[in-house]
């Protein structure tokens, strides 16, 4: 049971975000295109996710028991009448799926790239498309591979998004680019706006500059590759990366793990995991379990290596395998400047300098 909860990879070769795989039957859905030749647009229709919502008024049952519409609050609903959302108003905007793929269609046409992957998950409520571009690159023995999500969200609240990401071959840790300027790497459309013919030919042209990202995450990813680290200045990154406000107490009480181990505070858990991958290993239980592609597989003692530890903990550590809804969100719709992998990139670039 506990080495199922930390063995987290399931050996596909054909898609290196296997720990999301392992979570299918459980509110994700995965759809292969079975044409490499594909677009964006026609794997939706493969995956059956060519479907159209609408707003609907809110129905309810009065005090005499009749079946009433609200005139002011609206749900979101598939043309099955399945109900997405509800509680909305005549502000927000409903993004269709189609509209989406057309996106896809366009980054295709401009790139020769295929789409490969559609997800669904939590009843449809998320849709995302995803395909490999032509980004791989070489990190000392690591290689890294680059994709590119096209989301959308029927949620009611989330927005609709086009974010690159990069998967590490070796460990399957994802770090979706949005990293300094978010509007740089991630495009985020809003549901409070109509999608016009317009608003189309914007999303388009941010999709032109999002394609040059991938360059200059191949050049941070370089920078962190040069710097060697110590276990002193490993824990220290660990920590400011999960609590801060632990560095004083840190350096007061000496350094390395002897030092760490004294700290009281929030996120010694996260911290601890880290530092467990770092040397393949993860306890639990009073148990110690062996690690399979972590970050070690970055075999120089690197702070790209170290950033992967986080990346890893992110991914496939935190808040256990079962927890679906966490791990879902953190790896496909990433927060942005929140996101704690995010904080891990920019910590690093910092100390590397």
């Amino acid at each position: 049971m506990a080495e199922s909860r930390f063995s987290m990879m399931k050996q596909i070769k054909d898609f290196e975000w296997s720990s999301l795989l392992d979570l299918t039957g459980k509110g994700l859905h995965q759809f292969n295109a079975v044409d490499k030749d594909m677009n964006c647009s026609q794997l939706m229709r493969n995956a059956g996710l060519d479907w159209q919502v609408d707003l609907k008024p809110v129905q309810f049952t009065d005090d005499n028991g009749s079946l009433k519409s609200s005139d002011k609050l609206l749900s979101l609903v598939k043309d099955n009448k399945e109900v997405l959302a509800s509680g909305l108003t005549d502000s927000y905007h409903p993004m269709q799926n189609e509209s989406v793929a057309r996106l896809g269609d366009y980054f295709a046409d401009k790139t020769g790239i295929k789409f490969e992957h559609a997800f669904s998950y939590d009843r449809d409520k998320f849709i995302t498309f995803l395909a490999k571009t032509n980004g791989s690159f070489n990190i000392g023995d690591d290689v890294v591979n680059a994709y590119v999500m096209f989301s959308n969200m029927h949620t009611g609240r989330d927005k609709t998004k086009i974010n690159t990401t990069n998967i590490s071959v070796w460990c399957s840790n994802t770090y979706s680019e949005a990293l300094k300027d978010l509007n740089q790497f991630m495009i985020a459309i809003t549901h409070r706006i109509e999608f016009t013919s317009e608003l189309e030919e914007l999303v388009k042209s941010k999709i032109d500059t999002a394609l040059k990202s991938n360059q200059e995450y191949k050049e941070q990813a370089e920078v962190l590759n040069k710097k060697q680290v110590v276990e002193n200045d490993l824990l220290k990154y660990f920590i400011l990366v999960y609590n801060p406000q632990l560095l004083p107490a840190y350096e007061k009480a000496g350094s390395g793990y002897s030092a760490f181990s004294e700290l009281e505070g929030s996120n010694l858990t996260q911290i601890n995991r880290c530092y467990g991958v770092w040397h393949d290993r993860i306890e639990s239980n009073g148990k110690t379990y062996k690690l399979q592609h972590t970050g070690n597989a970055v075999r120089n003692d690197t702070l790209w290596k170290a950033f992967n530890c986080v990346t890893y903990n992110e991914d496939h550590l935190r808040g256990g395998s079962d927890n679906v809804d966490s791990r879902l969100k953190n790896n496909f719709f990433t927060n942005g400047k929140d996101n704690i992998k995010t904080k891990a990139m920019s910590t690093a670039l910092e100390l590397a300098v």
